[in-house]
């Protein structure tokens, strides 16, 4: 669930002179001056126990029912409401406001504060936030989801007139950080190149075509490892990835139950381009401190990957993909190009 339009997050004083505050201390209004979303029947009856973000349980009356967006402050804050221009660190827990499902938990990250950079939804949870404040926001299928039919979500039980729950939590308010630069395409490496290594025992085997595109094949009668395992296949001598960088990566991902590929940068005929604290865990650790030129293999569980999102999150392009809640991921990265962090 991405809060951005693009791929995946003040002074007190002027603050307060900018916003009014209702009895119990939340904004009325956001830093321009306009109002914020009214509450309603259904955000008012949102009720939630556990951390937002990690393991948030709702506890409301369903179905939920609205046709337009509510936000109800679930717990205040304190200091001055986010501004155009800031970024707010936020946890979000969404869910199936018809059955009360949990859809996604995502942990707190980062979001820059940019209108024309934020979806709808997410536009109008976040523009009243301070910190500390936990808000149930509930928007209609179509906030959400747009033209998407439900059965292409990867989400059971959607349907156009599901509204969605999404409970957001906001913590410290700070400057947007500087985004990485970019690289042309004819500044990319073609494939990983460097000094081969040989993986570890237990690893699953990687055979390359004359383009480098990387064939994975797992170890016969192996089970899938508890632990995010990641080994370097193919040692390049280009600059280091940093944290925050935005990296470019052609990559192979597959299941290891099945073998089957779920994602490929090979087949799309492009590498991907993406900065290294914007994807799963599996990958980020797989990435930092690698050398450019570099061939990585990252063999993922799901608490390194997508949790008990992964079905949701592959069947959403795909709805008929064999995935499973608790299947290890397996993904082969070729580390093409990176551009430092300012």
């Amino acid at each position: 669930m991405k809060l951005s339009r693009t791929l995946l997050p003040a002074a007190l004083a002027g603050a307060l002179l900018l916003t009014g505050c209702s009895a119990g201390g939340s904004p009325t209004k956001d830093e321009a001056g306009a109002d914020c979303v009214a509450p309603g029947a259904a955000s008012e009856a949102v009720k939630v126990t556990g951390s937002t973000g990690v393991d948030l349980k709702l506890d409301a009356k369903t179905p939920l029912k609205t046709t337009e967006f509510e936000r109800s402050v679930l717990t205040e804050g304190e200091g001055g409401v986010v501004k155009e221009g800031d970024a707010i660190s936020v946890s979000m827990t969404t869910f199936n406001g018809t059955t009360g499902d949990e859809m996604d938990q995502l942990p707190e990250s980062p979001v820059p504060f940019e209108k024309d950079k934020l979806v709808s939804w997410a536009y109008e949870g976040i523009r009243c936030a301070v910190p500390g404040q936990q808000i149930a926001l509930i928007a209609p299928y179509a906030e959400m989801f747009q033209t998407t039919d439900p059965e292409q979500t990867g989400y059971e039980g959607m349907t156009k007139d599901t509204p969605i729950v999404i409970v957001m939590e906001f913590g410290e308010i700070s400057e947007v950080p500087k985004e990485p630069g970019t690289l042309a395409p004819d500044e990319l490496l073609k494939k990983a190149e460097g000094k081969a290594q040989e993986a570890p025992a237990g690893f699953p085997t990687v055979k390359l075509d004359k383009d480098g595109a990387p064939t994975i094949t797992m170890p016969e009668g192996e089970k899938a490892p508890a632990e995010l395992e990641v080994a370097t296949l193919i040692e390049g001598d280009g600059e280091t990835v940093e944290p925050g960088d935005r990296v470019y990566v052609n990559y192979r991902g597959v299941i290891w139950r099945t073998g089957e590929e779920f994602d490929s940068s090979w087949k799309r005929g492009e590498a991907a381009a993406f900065k290294t604290n914007e994807v799963i865990p599996g990958f980020t650790k797989a990435l930092e401190g690698q050398k450019v030129g570099s061939q990585v293999i990252s063999v993922v569980p799901p608490k390194d990957g997508y949790g008990d999102n992964l079905e949701s999150q592959l069947k959403m392009s795909n709805p008929d993909f064999d995935v499973k809640n608790d299947d290890t991921l397996v993904f082969v990265l070729d580390i093409v190009g990176t551009v430092h962090a300012e």
